[in-house]
């Protein structure tokens, strides 16, 4: 089922365990909010326990009922499940009615003890990227909560930027906090807000790194830093970067034509055009290798191994 059909539904009547597949990392992170609410009043804290990485005995967490509330929710990060699959698959074979495991994986066929265990069952929920339509209507939705109106312009705009629903959400707000005194929001009077699109400079920083001049690379990194962007956005961003290039790289090897990696991919065409020219200087082992290294490293930070403050400096400096 996809992520509205759990929202609007299922979540009325939770089974025990959830896969919530797919790279719409803010729905997912919203939808477990929005059940939080929905069943944990007071007691989040207690009722909420989430599994990531550097935890350890955390087993137990998935059988203790809650305490004075409906409902626990025991949420695993994926980098949990590549060290713990076996462990964890069959933890859920005991998981008592009043607790909920929320499992966050990007592919679930990557994990395939997990995906043979589930993928004949209703226990999956797709949180695909947004795209067309969808996320102009949650541009548009998100100006509305706030009591704002944009007009077609601005959230047409917007959308052509990112299909990252983080960035967009903290683009919006500043938006807002701009033009706080105008309930009709229009592009010509917010130009000059607008920002540049974070993509095209990631796509630069990862081309810079690719062809080895580390000194742009580094400027880069640090402009983002200079405009507000965090450690996590911007490592996020360049996982996504590579995770994108390795894709179409495998794709270009079979001889798949730009098309064909549009239906596959979910991009719009002046992002495939981008992205396949960039992946074509590179060799898929060497992609996946930059890709593990990124992976590790925001483990490390995540686990207090490395500094944030560092890490992406760190990560280029080692390229």
């Amino acid at each position: 089922m996809d992520f509205k059909e759990f929202l609007k539904v299922e979540a009325n009547q939770l089974n025990t365990v959830y896969i919530f597949n797919g790279s719409n990392g803010f729905i997912k992170e919203y939808a477990i909010d929005y059940l939080t609410k929905k069943y944990i009043k007071t007691t989040k804290a207690i009722n909420l326990q989430k599994i990531v990485p550097g935890l350890e005995n955390f087993e137990g967490y998935f059988f203790t009922p809650p305490m004075m509330g409906e409902k626990k929710f025991i949420v695993v990060e994926e980098e949990v499940l590549e060290a713990k699959e076996k462990v964890i698959t069959g933890l859920l074979e005991k998981i008592p009615e009043t607790n909920c495991v929320i499992i966050k994986v990007n592919d679930i066929k990557k994990h395939g003890i997990l995906n043979n265990k589930f993928k004949k069952a209703d226990n999956i929920v797709q949180f695909d990227m947004l795209k067309g339509n969808e996320l102009k209507s949650w541009i548009s939705g998100c100006f509305g909560s706030c009591g704002k109106k944009a007009d077609s312009a601005t959230v047409n705009y917007l959308s052509t930027i990112s299909d990252d629903l983080y960035y967009l959400y903290n683009e919006i707000q500043k938006i807002i906090s701009f033009a706080y005194d105008e309930n009709n929001i229009k592009l010509a009077n917010i130009r000059e807000i607008l920002p540049v699109k974070i993509e095209d400079r990631v796509f630069d920083m990862v081309d810079a790194i690719g062809s080895g001049d580390k000194s742009r690379a580094l400027k880069l990194y640090r402009d983002m830093v200079l405009l507000g962007y965090n450690y996590f956005y911007i490592m996020g961003m360049i996982i996504r970067q590579y995770r994108l290039l390795f894709q179409i790289k495998a794709l270009i090897d079979e001889g798949a034509t730009s098309e064909v990696i549009k239906s596959k991919t979910g991009l719009a065409d002046f992002a495939v055009k981008k992205l396949y020219e960039q992946a074509r200087q590179y060799e898929l082992k060497n992609l996946k290798f930059k890709l593990e290294r990124c992976l590790k490293m925001d483990v490390d930070v995540k686990t207090g191994k490395v500094d944030e403050k560092i890490a992406v400096e760190k990560f280029i400096a080692e390229a």
